[in-house]
């Protein structure tokens, strides 16, 4: 069986092509709402808003 941890893997996804980009771990206990992330998307040449999403 896998032990849960406070910390968890999360993706970031580009708010405009919608594709996943990013990978990060997040931590549970310290961060309760979503990650939002000012990031570079390499398919839109340009900083877009990143939001969390889960790892499938």
């Amino acid at each position: 069986m896998a032990k849960k941890t406070a910390t968890e893997l999360i993706a970031l996804q580009c708010s405009e092509c919608k594709r996943k980009n990013y990978t990060t771990s997040k931590n549970r206990k310290n961060m309760q709402g979503k990650l939002e992330l000012s990031k570079y998307c390499p398919f839109d040449r340009k900083h877009t808003l990143h939001k969390e999403t889960k790892i499938k």
